[in-house]
């Protein structure tokens, strides 16, 4: 898969790029950017934390078409990985759900239909959400490394908050930390 398929065919190759913001996709869709927003306020509650040095700043959401599930990773600021179990018992739960999937339909619904991804999956802050064509599924593992380390694979729907997760983690680390 191609990131030229999302991207805009007159971009230039020397604009600079911003890392926050990533690439940002080229068209407007008022039904994307609805559905984006609404994923962003249905994840709200699950970055907002009482201990913000340790609390969720980045969250992926990735589904496999064909299966009925929505899959949760979320990272703190040292980079450790939970997974979240969705309980459709719980409204918010069923609100992320919901805007997950049709944000998803939105989404494979932009590559030609031959070449369709069978999973896809998203990054956001809470405020920005970006997709990353060539690597598709935020639940393998190093996703986030391999995000972090080069963001130029990031095409953002939404951009990302300047003082937000993704740049929260951009920043240089002092020294390995492990998780728990």
């Amino acid at each position: 898969m191609r990131a030229a398929s999302l991207s805009s065919p007159t971009a230039r190759a020397d604009e600079p790029l911003d890392p926050l913001a990533a690439t940002l996709v080229p068209f407007s869709d008022t039904l994307l950017d609805t559905v984006a927003t609404n994923f962003c306020c249905a994840i709200g509650s699950l970055l907002e934390r009482d201990d913000p040095a340790h609390g969720t700043v980045l969250i992926a959401s990735a589904a496999e078409f064909g299966s009925a599930g929505i899959h949760l990773r979320c990272w703190d600021r040292k980079l450790c990985a939970t997974d979240v179990v969705l309980d459709t018992n719980r409204r918010r739960d069923r609100q992320i759900v919901r805007t997950s999937k049709l944000l998803f339909d939105l989404l494979r619904a932009r590559w030609p239909e031959r070449a369709r991804p069978a999973r896809i999956g998203i990054l956001s802050d809470g405020t920005g959400i970006a997709i990353t064509p060539e690597d598709l599924w935020p639940m393998e593992p190093g996703w986030i490394d391999r995000r972090l380390a080069d963001p130029r694979g990031l095409i953002a729907l939404k951009r990302f908050s300047p003082d937000g997760g993704l740049a929260l983690l951009r920043a240089p680390r002092r020294a390995p930390q492990r998780c728990h």
